[in-house]
């Protein structure tokens, strides 16, 4: 192998290292965000699926990463690559595909039975959030689905919107007393 190859095989581990390292932050992160959302007592949450897809884009870049970290230990010890190598991450690779999409479905059944749990609804269709696909509002009280003030407030479905609408509506709350 060249001097040329080893850079790029070092670029390739630094890329899929890099990539494992955001994916497991990203994560981490949307857990905490829905973990928070559903325990929290607000009249209306956003629970995302997008974080579904990520586990099984996690497995196909370790496989990634394995191989690239192979390629680049094989090259520097000046040892010919296993036929197999291939094949492994391939496989790999297709069975983190396959986890991205039954992934996304378990898990998003998961944070629905969840909010369920918690005393939350999902909001009809097309009442808030439609231009967000992997986005759903819940809410404690089907009206706050079709406020004014909720379509208004609820745009791109962040906790810090929620948190708008929970002030807002704990103001109208303390008007109507």
């Amino acid at each position: 192998m060249n001097q040329h190859s080893k850079i790029k095989d070092f670029l390739a581990l630094l890329f899929f290292g890099l990539l494992l390292v955001i994916g497991c932050w990203t994560l981490v992160y949307s857990l905490q965000i829905q973990l928070t959302e559903i325990s929290s007592e607000k009249p209306l949450i956003v629970l995302s699926s997008f974080h579904g897809y990520i586990p099984g884009a996690l497995v196909a870049l370790v496989f990634m990463l394995s191989y690239a970290v192979n390629r680049l230990w094989r090259s520097l010890r000046k040892q010919p690559l296993s036929s197999d190598n291939g094949k492994i991450t391939a496989v790999g690779v297709l069975t983190g595909l396959v986890l991205v999409f039954v992934g996304n479905f378990v898990i998003s059944a998961h944070w629905n039975k969840s909010a369920v749990k918690a005393g939350y609804q999902a909001c009809p269709a097309f009442t808030l959030l439609t231009n967000r696909v992997t986005m759903t509002a819940w809410s404690k009280e089907e009206t706050w689905c079709f406020d004014a003030d909720a379509r208004r407030i609820i745009v791109r479905g962040t906790t810090d919107e929620t948190q708008q609408l929970s002030q807002l509506l704990s103001r109208k709350q303390k008007q109507t007393q």
